[in-house]
C-alpha cells in the first residue's frame, strides 16, 4: 500500500489524489504497468497493479521503502501483531508511567528503538523511547519534530548513496534506485510546500518546520 505515485504519458509523477477511485491511464514508475487507484474507506489510498505486480513494487524489504519516516508510514517497519503487541504494553504500562518488565519486550522493539533500558541502577526493566510514544500521540510536537529531521535527512542521504552506487557500478537496479530517489523526493516537496503555506505563522512550531524545510531545500537542490 505505499505506492503513492504513477507517471503519465509525458513522464510526470501523479499523486494518488488526483485521481478518481479504478483503472487509470497513469503507469507504475518502476516498470510502466498499468495501475488501479485504491481509494477505500478502510486502508490507506494507493495504487495497486491492474494486472502482477511488478518485483520493484512487491515483497521489498519495509526499510528500504522510499516512504518518508514517522508520517504516513510510520507503522510499516511492524505487523499487525507486533503493533498490537505495542499497543498493549503501551495501554498497561506506558500511559501510567510504569517500567516494563524485560521479558514482555521483544527484542526487536528495542532494535527498532521503541523501548530502552530504564536509567534505574541494578534494573533490567524497559521504557518508552520518544520514537515509541508517537503511534499513540503522547510526543509533543517540538519533541516529534526533533525526532522526524534527522530521519528525513538520513532517508534522504541513503536514497542518493545508493542511486550513485548502482550508477557508479553500472548495476542494472540503477533505473529503480533513481525511481526510488524521485518519489521520495516528490513527498518532501508536498511536506515543503505544506511548510510554506504556514510559513506567515510567526508560532515555534512554524519556526521549526522551516528550519527542516531549509535544510531539506538544501539538499534536493543538486537532484533539481
Amino acid at each position: 500500500m505505499w505506492l503513492k505515485y504513477g507517471i503519465d504519458a509525458e513522464n510526470t509523477l501523479v499523486v494518488i489524489e488526483d485521481v478518481p477511485s479504478g483503472k487509470t491511464s497513469v503507469k507504475c514508475p518502476y516498470c510502466e504497468g498499468g495501475l488501479t487507484a485504491k481509494k477505500g474507506k478502510i486502508k490507506e489510498h494507493h495504487f495497486a497493479h491492474t494486472g502482477e505486480t511488478c518485483r520493484f513494487v512487491a515483497g521489498r524489504d519495509s526499510r528500504d521503502l522510499p516512504v518518508l519516516p514517522l508520517y504516513d508510514n510510520f507503522n510499516i517497519q511492524l505487523s499487525g501483531k507486533e503493533l498490537e503487541q505495542l499497543k498493549t504494553l503501551w495501554k498497561e504500562y506506558g500511559v501510567r508511567g510504569y517500567r516494563v518488565p524485560n521479558f514482555l519486550v521483544p527484542r526487536r522493539f528495542f532494535w527498532l528503538g521503541l523501548l530502552q533500558e530504564t536509567a534505574f541502577p541494578d534494573s533490567t526493566d524497559y521504557e518508552f523511547t520518544d520514537l515509541g510514544k508517537i503511534p499513540f500521540g503522547e510526543l509533543s510536537l517540538m519533541l516529534f519534530n526533533q525526532v522526524q529531521e534527522p530521519l528525513l535527512l538520513e532517508k534522504l542521504s541513503d536514497l542518493e548513496e545508493k542511486a550513485d552506487h548502482a550508477k557508479d557500478t553500472n548495476s542494472v537496479f540503477y533505473l529503480p534506485r533513481l525511481t526510488d530517489l524521485r518519489l521520495y523526493r516528490a513527498q518532501l516537496k508536498s511536506i515543503l510546500s505544506r511548510v510554506s503555506a504556514r510559513s506567515n505563522k510567526s508560532t515555534w512550531l512554524s519556526i521549526i518546520l522551516r528550519i527542516i524545510a531549509i535544510k531539506l531545500r538544501i539538499k534536493l537542490h543538486y537532484w533539481d
